[in-house]
């Protein structure tokens, strides 16, 4: 397993971050060489961006002679956007940021079941009970906080009390153009109601004044480690993004801004080749995939054997609420509600 990670060889033939490998336990799961064999070409529209995941499609390519993967990356909506007008499209392999695109893409007829071999790898909370998209990774909602600042015990464990402490006034960023975001509010309309969403939206704006980031999460994590703002609602992972110990960490306790989501894949009803696709997907539960994720994107593995970073809380330290991923289908009424509200 090592040698097929390049663990111990040169830094440049190291897949994924070398230095966040360094006295790790060589991960458990099923290698890529004990997966079938990929061949032929691959289309995958991305939702994740290039640089989390590009190495690793460049990797995964370089394993076999007679394959190419061509990956379309562009925002989550764009590419739904993209699929809806296409009269077939080309995509064998859609590859979420977030579970909500991937359930509209299922309900609207788009996928395929993948084999029970894919979806038997993974746990039962990161996978569709019907088989349609399986998790890769996942991530918590977080706040990320300048730590010259606050300490930890300092926050709210509420996500309603973000709106109304006047600690956070002129001093608070959100990310509403991403889908991690979106997911977020579209899970607060589901537990908490629309009414109780949209007036908290309206505090953060009138009262808090919070400011939107000028570049997504990333964005956001450079603007709490330079004290730009001192807070910022991001995902748990941000903390890569920006170097030094200047941001923590802070997690709210069973209500939306607790929750967690996947990325994902799911194969199109529309690829020619949709065994090749599905193994694909496998491909992603690897223990090779697994330990890149963890240790590149930071994000928390989805099949045993593979641990989080130490640098990351352990899970039990989280508590999210009981929820249904496939309850976030729908984006459109949160989209709207955004509007409405002039976030978008």
């Amino acid at each position: 397993m090592s040698g097929c990670l390049g663990l111990g060889n040169d830094e440049s033939d190291v897949l994924g971050d070398p230095e966040y490998r360094e006295g790790r336990p060589d991960p458990g799961g099923v290698s890529m060489e004990e997966m079938p064999d990929l061949n032929g070409g691959l289309t995958i529209y991305s939702g994740r961006s290039q640089p989390r995941i590009g190495e690793l499609m460049e990797y995964v390519e370089a394993q076999y002679d007679d394959l190419t993967i061509e990956v379309r990356y562009d925002d989550t909506a764009d590419l739904i956007s993209t699929i809806e007008t296409e009269t077939e499209t080309p995509a064998d392999v859609f590859y979420g940021s977030e579970t909500q695109s991937m359930t509209h893409l299922k309900d609207e007829g788009y996928t395929v079941e993948l084999p029970d071999e894919v979806v038997e790898l993974v746990d039962t909370g990161s996978v569709d009970p019907d088989g349609h998209w399986t998790g890769f990774t996942r991530r918590f909602r977080a706040v990320a906080y300048n730590a010259d600042t606050y300490d930890a015990d300092e926050l709210p464990d509420d996500i309603f009390a973000y709106a109304e402490d006047e600690r956070f006034q002129d001093d608070i960023m959100w990310p509403p153009d991403q889908g991690s975001f979106q997911a977020f509010i579209t899970s607060m309309r589901l537990l908490h109601g629309e009414d109780e969403t949209r007036s908290w939206i309206r505090s953060m704006i009138d009262n808090q004044n919070i400011e939107v980031s000028p570049g997504g999460d990333s964005a956001l994590a450079q603007a709490v480690g330079d004290g730009e703002v001192s807070v910022g609602l991001t995902n748990h992972y941000v903390v890569r993004d920006h170097g030094g110990d200047s941001v923590g960490l802070a997690f709210t306790s069973d209500d939306a801004g607790a929750m967690y989501n996947v990325t994902g894949g799911t194969v199109m009803a529309d690829s020619d080749d949709t065994e090749t696709a599905a193994n694909f997907v496998q491909h992603m539960l690897s223990a090779e995939a697994q330990e890149y994720f963890a240790t590149t994107t930071w994000e928390y593995p989805v099949i045993d054997g593979v641990a989080p970073l130490e640098e990351l809380p352990g899970t039990d330290e989280f508590d999210p609420p009981e929820f249904d991923l496939n309850e976030l289908d729908d984006p459109d009424p949160t989209l709207g509600l955004l509007r409405e509200e002039n976030v978008l």
